[in-house]
C-alpha cells in the first residue's frame, strides 16, 4: 500500500491550499484515479462502510484531455459490480488557485458487460449548483490525490 496521508496531514494540506493554493496543475490530474477512502463532513474517522462499498465497486474517476476544448477535461465516474457497470460521462475544468474542479455529467450509461441496458442524457446543473472537488493535495511520488467535495466530505484516490 502506498503512503497515504492521514486526516491531520490532509487538513494541514487543506489549510495551505486555501491560503496559497495546492499547486495542482492540469497535467497531474490526467489519468485514472481509483477511489480509496472517504471521510464524512465534520468527521476525522474514515467512513469504513462507504469506503468499503466504493472499493468493492471499483469506483474510479477518470480525467482525460478534452480534444474539442483543450483547457478542460472529459470526466468519467464509474462503478462496477461483476459485469454490471454504471458510468457517468461529462466535462470538468480547473478554476482558481486552490484549484476547484467543477464538473457535470451529460450521459449516464448502465451496461452488463459490453451490452448497454440504459443510456440517459442528463441536464447540466445551473452554475451555482454545479458539483465540484476542491483539490487539496496530490503526491506524484505516492500517486495519491485528495479533495473535498461540494457536500463537505473528503476523499482520497490512488492513480492507477
Amino acid at each position: 500500500m502506498k503512503d497515504l496521508p492521514d486526516i491531520k496531514e490532509i487538513k494541514q494540506l487543506e489549510k495551505i491550499s486555501q491560503k496559497e493554493g495546492s499547486g495542482i496543475v492540469y497535467e497531474e490530474l490526467l489519468g485514472i484515479w481509483k477511489f480509496q477512502f472517504v471521510w464524512k463532513k465534520g468527521s476525522d474517522e474514515i467512513d469504513n462502510i462507504s469506503s468499503s462499498i466504493l472499493q468493492v465497486l471499483s469506483a474510479k474517476l477518470e480525467l482525460k484531455k478534452n480534444l474539442e476544448d483543450p483547457l478542460n477535461f472529459e470526466i468519467k465516474n464509474s462503478i462496477n459490480f461483476g459485469l454490471f457497470n454504471i458510468i457517468f460521462l461529462g466535462n470538468a475544468s480547473l478554476k482558481g488557485l486552490r484549484p476547484l474542479l467543477p464538473f457535470y455529467f451529460e450521459i449516464l450509461n448502465v451496461n452488463i458487460g459490453n451490452f448497454p441496458i440504459l443510456k440517459k442524457t442528463l441536464k447540466k446543473p445551473e452554475n451555482k449548483k454545479m458539483p465540484f472537488f476542491s483539490l487539496i493535495g496530490l503526491s506524484k511520488e505516492d500517486n495519491w490525490m485528495c479533495a473535498r467535495g461540494r457536500g463537505g466530505g473528503l476523499a482520497i484516490w490512488i492513480k492507477s
